[in-house]
Formats: structure tokens, C-alpha cells, sequence
């Protein structure tokens, strides 16, 4: 469980891209909360991540494929607790 919460967010011109990440990590045993909003895909890096991974190496693999994106940054986010 992360005690820093990771709300990520993807551009839509790199949806496609991170939709086929997320697709991988899925292969690979490793889920997540994701979303869109206005500014594009969101996800959500804390208590929901579930798999061998974490919140740090699900962002190198972003990385890794050049994939943009932004994120803020929630100290102690976790299972229950409001937004």
C-alpha cells in the first residue's frame, strides 16, 4: 500500500499508448484504479494497486515509453479515506 497517493494524469494524444501499458502491467498481474477526466486518462496510484509493482515503478515504465504525463501528489492517501 502507497503512503503517498499518485493521481496521474495522460494527455489524450498519449491515451492509446497508456491504454496498451496498462493492458501489459494487466498481463503482468499488476491492476489499478483508472478513469478519464477533461484533461484526460487518470490513474490513480494508492491503495488500489494491486501486484508486484509499485506506484514508482508503474511511473518508469511511462517513462521508459515516452509516455507524458502529469501527476499531483497526496501525502497518506488510503483505502476509505475522502478525496
Amino acid at each position: 500500500m502507497s503512503l503517498v497517493y499518485h493521481r496521474v494524469t495522460i494527455p489524450f494524444e498519449n491515451v492509446d499508448e497508456a491504454i496498451g501499458l496498462c493492458k501489459n502491467l494487466q498481463k503482468r498481474g499488476v491492476t489499478f484504479d483508472t478513469g478519464f477526466g477533461l484533461e484526460g486518462m487518470d490513474w490513480e496510484l494508492d491503495w488500489s494497486i494491486s501486484g508486484h509493482m509499485s506506484a514508482q515503478e508503474i511511473l518508469l515504465e511511462l517513462e521508459d515509453l515516452g509516455i507524458n504525463y502529469k501527476i499531483i501528489l497526496t501525502p497518506k492517501r488510503r483505502k476509505g479515506e475522502e478525496k
